[in-house]
């Protein structure tokens, strides 16, 4: 009663400590597994050890029950043949002499009359010899006297000798033998498993130092093809991105500042030389320079903050915003250098007459895109301004609605730009030949930006011929739904 008494009280007590330390809500904390410190060679020969190790127990029980099975199969087989020599001796109508009796026996013998009075023979200790059924013959002397030719009932029980015997011998025989093969599976696996992280170890090495400064430095490659080998590719390929990135990134920041610095050059020249000859300066002449590099150095400076806007890859707000109307408003700012004369809606025309846009037609537009009415403004800006620096007449601009995508094209009269050239122009800074000089107005960013911007929108922005013998800058965006 003590002891029972003494462990209710523990059970008591320790779900009290459990309810009393129950963690509060969402503050639980998840505990490190046993195996989160250990290396993947040491978890794989652990894999590898325990799997063969619970082979081996489930083929060793199945082995055991088996062979526990036949054994007692074959024990209540004997057992059976035991009691039916027993009860026949016993049956025998002539008379016998009491040591005459012989019990044939595997375990020990019941031996009950008609009226259920248990006589069962005693065996001595000095007689042992083989009976007619090849089990050990015992001659026995029955504790009561046993007549012959009346109903006895026989009870022999199974002898487990054999049993256990050949179940320990088994046993003694196969641990051993699996144990080492347990050992043997975990020193091949931790061999085997070394040998093909050996790679990823000298993989490590040479991406732990690699730094910013020398990212043309590439981790090795192991000859087999395996993952290891597609992992060392797929690292060597990210590291090949982020060397052309840094590399774009530190010319774009000498173009930057080349750029920055001509037009700051520029107005400190300028006023070193009004203040060298106050008396002798056209003060308005060259205040009006000074704006002019002033409105320069603004430019590059609002070009450059949206590059780093579109660089941040952010979302354009999602609007509904109509190209052919975008088109019309850029051809009415420049009315002298620019014309208009296709389609932008299905089946209506605009055309130029006097500087001024009519609408033919009346039917809805299709034109419309989805994206920011300020990126796509200043998308269509750019293209307007690059085509009127180059064109030799006027420059036309046209909008249509082919299935699912809207077709903006630029198209100008100019000298065009080569096959060779037409990926270049899009890149940040980029000049062609005849068109170096800064006095033209150009920046250098503005295909980059508009290129950015396109892509930003889902769309694409490509350089081919123009039917007018110039160049065709063509934007294409999804139609919205």
């Amino acid at each position: 009663m003590g002891q029972h008494t003494a462990g209710t009280e523990r059970v008591a007590d320790a779900e009290h400590m459990a309810h009393g330390q129950r963690e509060p809500r969402g503050t639980r904390t998840h505990r490190p597994r046993l195996t989160s410190g250990l290396s993947v060679r040491a978890k794989a020969v652990l894999a590898a050890a325990g799997t063969v190790a619970f082979a081996i127990a489930l083929c060793m029980l199945a082995l055991v029950l088996a062979l526990q099975h036949n054994l007692r199969a074959s024990a209540d087989l004997d057992a059976r043949k035991a009691a039916v020599a027993i009860k026949g001796q016993l049956g025998k109508t002539r008379a016998m002499p009491q040591r005459a009796y012989i019990v044939a026996a595997p375990g020990a013998v019941t031996i009950r009359d008609a009226s259920g009075r248990t006589v069962t023979p005693t065996a001595p200790a000095d007689a042992a010899s083989q009976g007619s059924t090849g089990l050990p013959a015992l001659p026995v002397e029955p504790t009561e006297p046993v007549e012959a030719g009346q109903p006895y009932s026989v009870t022999v029980s199974p002898s487990t000798t054999s049993l256990d015997s050949a179940t320990g011998l088994l046993l003694r025989q196969v641990a051993p033998a699996a144990a080492g093969l347990v050992l043997f599976v975990a020193g091949l696996t931790w061999l085997l498993v070394g040998r093909a992280l050996r790679p990823v170890a000298a993989m490590r090495r040479e991406f732990t130092e690699i730094t910013e400064r020398d990212l043309h430095r590439r981790v090795p490659v192991p000859r087999a093809r395996d993952e290891i080998h597609r992992l060392a590719r797929t690292m060597n390929a990210t590291l090949d991105r982020l060397h052309r990135a840094m590399t774009r990134q530190r010319q774009f920041v000498a173009d930057a500042s080349h750029e920055l610095r001509s037009p700051i050059t520029a107005v400190r020249a300028q006023l070193e030389l009004v203040l060298t000859r106050p008396s002798r300066t056209d003060w308005p002449a060259a205040v009006h320079k000074a704006l002019r590099d002033t409105d320069r150095l603004q430019a590059v400076a609002s070009d450059l903050l949206l590059l780093a806007r579109l660089d941040a890859q952010e979302a354009p707000p999602k609007s509904a915003v109509d190209l052919g109307a975008l088109a019309a408003e850029e051809v009415r700012r420049h009315p002298d250098a620019l014309t208009m004369d296709q389609p932008t809606t299905a089946g209506g025309h605009l055309t130029k007459t006097a500087g001024h846009l009519t609408k033919a037609g009346g039917q809805e537009r299709t034109a419309v895109v989805t994206g920011s009415r300020v990126q796509l403004s200043r998308l269509l800006t750019n293209l307007a301004d690059n085509a009127r620096r180059h064109t030799r007449t006027t420059v036309s601009i046209s909008v249509a609605a082919r299935g699912g995508m809207v077709e903006l094209a630029v198209d100008d009269d100019g000298p065009g730009i080569p096959e060779s050239d037409r990926e270049r122009v899009f890149e940040r800074f980029t000049r062609l030949d005849d068109a170096r000089a800064r006095q033209d107005g150009g920046t250098g960013l503005g295909l980059a930006i508009a290129n950015d911007i396109a892509h930003a929108h889902g769309g694409t922005l490509t350089v081919l011929t123009s039917p007018r013998g110039g160049a065709r800058l063509l934007l294409r965006l999804p139609r919205a739904a």
